[in-house]
């Protein structure tokens, strides 16, 4: 078995949690916030959700790390349920921002791979993630999994307090279920690609990701996937911010990559790509603004209105595995895992 394994399951799985009903979960006092709590690529999965429950859904989203909502968060929104997110269950923070929520008088959501852990135990409500078991620290499943699930959380929270009706979230349910369908195409699409630039991509140590609108959180994720699983250095810029002083240190040792969606910022993309490839060196367009006679840009065409982000992060989710397989690499470890001799990450259940 290997990663591309875990890959290959996605779509099932979001075709399952498209198939499940989130209802029967009271939103609380104050109807119009929603906090969640998350770290890593389940922040990253909540941002990926972030505009949906606002611009669908009518809720407004603050989100936060555990780190910034345990010991830096000014006051705890008594009136707006939390969310808490941790995929193994444990992580220690999300733990404590959890028991401080609950501790306020907040109705509390753990979303988490299974309900039997500390984290979902502790919470008012458990909401699946929809994962199942993931045999990789490195998530895919886990992050596609979290930002669908969290998207139809929203979605049928919005359908109890009356923002959207039954015909809205068929829509909803059946546009996941089109997402899902065109991830397959897109995993080809991307293997073709690597084969096409492997020499590229493996003679640079450092990427730099830039993207705007719902494909900015896709960006971060990206960043995320090749430094922990290739390794290599990363960083990721929201598109405008990334032509101001980032681009002061672009050299042709840094691969770039854009992401594209049509109707936003096309032309922007289109013109920093130019200025990379003839000034700096390796950039690959994904997304609508792809130049199609460039082998280093790859079309990528969604299918799906709300769950698009979803389609694009399988780019980077097979490319971050074909750059780390091809350099060796043991996905089924850990590079430096005797950090947690120093630093306690996660909290153990106490024996019932």
């Amino acid at each position: 078995m290997t990663l591309m394994n875990c890959i290959e399951r996605i779509p099932e799985k979001l075709v399952e949690i498209s198939e499940r009903r989130f209802g029967g979960c009271p939103v609380g006092g104050d109807a119009g916030e929603i906090v969640i709590v998350a770290s890593g690529s389940s922040y990253n999965a909540a941002f990926t959700a972030k505009m949906f429950l606002e611009n669908t859904c009518g809720f407004r989203v603050t989100l936060m790390y555990p780190n910034i909502f345990v010991n830096y968060a000014p006051c705890i929104r008594k009136e707006a349920p939390h969310l808490f997110i941790s995929q193994g269950g444990q992580t220690r923070l999300v733990y404590e921002g959890l028991l401080l929520a609950k501790e306020a008088g907040c109705i509390t959501y753990a979303m988490t791979a299974e309900r039997d852990c500390v984290i979902a135990e502790a919470a008012d409500h458990f909401v699946d993630m929809g994962c199942g078991e993931e045999e990789y620290l490195y998530r895919t499943i886990g992050f596609s999994a979290t930002a669908a699930s969290v998207m139809m959380l929203g979605a049928y929270l919005a359908l109890e307090q009356g923002r959207i009706g039954e015909e809205k979230l068929e829509e909803i349910k059946e546009d996941l279920c089109r997402a899902a369908g065109n991830l397959e195409q897109i995993k080809r699409d991307t293997l073709g690609w690597y084969e096409a630039n492997r020499f590229s991509l493996l003679r640079r140590n450092t990427l730099l990701v830039s993207a705007t609108g719902d494909l900015w959180p896709i960006a971060q994720e990206s960043d995320i996937k090749a430094m922990e699983m290739v390794p290599m250095m990363t960083k990721s810029y929201e598109l405008e911010e990334f032509i101001h002083g980032p681009q002061n240190a672009f050299h042709d040792g840094m691969l770039f990559i854009l992401y594209s969606k049509e109707g936003e910022d096309e032309e922007k993309v289109k013109k920093i790509a130019a200025f990379l490839k003839k000034e700096i060196g390796f950039c690959a367009v994904v997304g609508k603004a792809a130049d199609e006679e460039d082998k280093k840009d790859m079309a990528l065409s969604a299918k799906s209105r709300y769950f698009a982000p979803l389609e694009y992060i399988t780019f980077m989710q097979v490319a971050a595995f074909k750059m780390a397989d091809a350099r060796g690499r043991d996905l089924s470890r850990g590079v430096n895992s005797v950090i947690g001799q120093y630093i306690q990450k996660t909290v153990e259940r106490k024996n019932r």
